[in-house]
């Protein structure tokens, strides 16, 4: 060896140990610049805590987070990926699970659950079958984690049944529209209803409570079923049950209605009850709910169904180990219960039964028991997006035209929910 390559050597020895010596030297690129993007559909359903719990217990991986509205989110994501800026877990819609699989925008994390299963039981026990449906595709590949989830009920104002002489549970379409039209008087209406611009998921829900059914992603309407469930909303409105200015309410406009005491019925989620109970508290026994109401002598099965919103890990994803982390972190039920006191209700099931959880919504011990069997709001696995625009065009129409023929309706927009499915 030469003295000039043995200097060199031995040069380079000397620098290494200084650069040690002096804490210089780190990991490997690899194991330092571990991170995480999350991207969540709503502001509340951030964590107070805000991944402080995360950072303490994973201290090498970097969290990134930021709100993308649900109603932007698949857009925004396709974009983000071709831009190489895409998160690695974002929150999206259940129904739109299965599509974004077949685009290969999502990844199959199946095997990842399997292993938050092993090194986390206490959590993935506490998990109901919802999470994992709310994540699935047809095929059972899970690609995240379904840990929020609501369903819709029939909301009503008791004191109000009550002066009007009405018995409830109401239990059926007839008991509601009877009560509907009892409570309508003066400034106050008695069914308070959306009429544009939201999805139709307050009123698909309903349609499957009657008995109806979706077969391989598409509603079937036109028959004897989706006939009542059409003339249920136009009948509200041509008997004056419903505001006049229905058609161009929105989700907030209907809220507001009911939460304001201009409405004494309503068809909506159990997280705007905290809305409501601050104007109304629950104690009071001003207002209660049920399930949503059946067709009367209805012999098919009750289908009380739920649609999630899940966390699903995009093809972005690199690092599968710490998704799954923060998806177990997320799922804890410390953490779920701060998002579910404020916003959604949570699929962990530990936390129903929390005593700081059952304080801050008095309502959740009785609804509780319907929501223990929430079935998955069936979609198509391709085609979501565009049997829901039709699904909503029929919505409008249904509140905006209630003196249409219902079958008339039924058979049109059941052809076109064929042509968005592709059949």
């Amino acid at each position: 060896m030469s003295i000039i390559k043995a200097s060199r050597i031995m040069l380079a020895g000397t620098v290494l140990a200084g650069a040690a010596s002096f804490g210089f030297l780190t990991e490997p690129a690899s194991a330092q610049e571990r991170s995480i993007k999350v991207w969540f559909g709503r502001q509340d359903f951030i964590p107070e805590d805000e991944f402080a719990a995360f950072k303490a217990d994973y201290p090498d991986i970097n969290v990134e987070f930021e709100v993308i509205r649900l109603e932007d989110v698949n857009s925004q994501l396709v974009l983000a990926l071709r831009s190489g800026n895409a998160p690695d877990i974002v929150q999206i819609h259940a129904r739109d699970v299965a599509q974004l699989a077949v685009n290969n925008v999502v990844k199959d994390f199946t095997h990842m659950i399997g292993e938050m299963k092993e090194r986390f039981p206490d959590t993935y026990s506490q998990l109901a079958p919802l999470t994992w449906e709310g994540a699935s595709d047809e095929d059972g590949k899970i690609y995240g984690a379904a840990l929020f989830a609501q369903s819709i009920y029939l909301t009503y104002r008791t004191d109000w049944l009550e002066e009007a002489g009405i018995e409830y549970p109401l239990e059926t379409t007839d008991r509601v529209l009877e009560a509907a039209r009892a409570l309508s008087e003066g400034d106050r209406f008695g069914f308070s209803l959306l009429g544009c611009c939201n999805s139709p998921t307050w009123e698909l829900p309903l349609f499957l409570a009657m008995g109806g059914k979706i077969i391989d992603g598409v509603p079937q309407i036109d028959n004897e079923i989706g006939v009542e469930w059409i003339s249920f909303y136009q009948t509200l409105m041509k008997e004056g049950a419903a505001h006049p200015d229905t058609p161009s309410w929105d989700s907030g406009q209907m809220r507001a209605a009911f939460i304001g005491g201009r409405a004494g019925m309503m068809n909506e989620g159990e997280h705007i009850y905290v809305e409501v109970h601050k104007q109304i508290p629950y104690e009071e026994g001003k207002w209660s709910f049920e399930r949503l109401p059946t067709r009367p002598g209805q012999t098919e099965p009750h289908v009380q169904s739920g649609f999630a919103f899940p966390y699903i890990v995009t093809t972005a994803n690199e690092d599968e180990e710490a998704a799954m982390l923060a998806i177990e972190y997320l799922a804890r039920p410390e953490i779920a219960k701060q998002v579910a006191i404020r916003y959604q209700p949570t699929t962990n099931t530990a936390v129903a039964e929390d005593e700081e959880y059952l304080a801050a919504k008095p309502w959740a011990g009785d609804v509780a028991p319907l929501a223990a069997n929430l079935e998955n709001l069936p979609t198509h696995p391709t085609r979501a997006i565009q049997i829901y625009d039709v699904l909503q065009e029929l919505r409008d129409r249904m509140v905006a035209e209630p003196n249409a023929d219902p079958q008339a309706l039924a058979s049109e927009y059941q052809q076109k929910l064929n042509e968005a499915a592709g059949l």
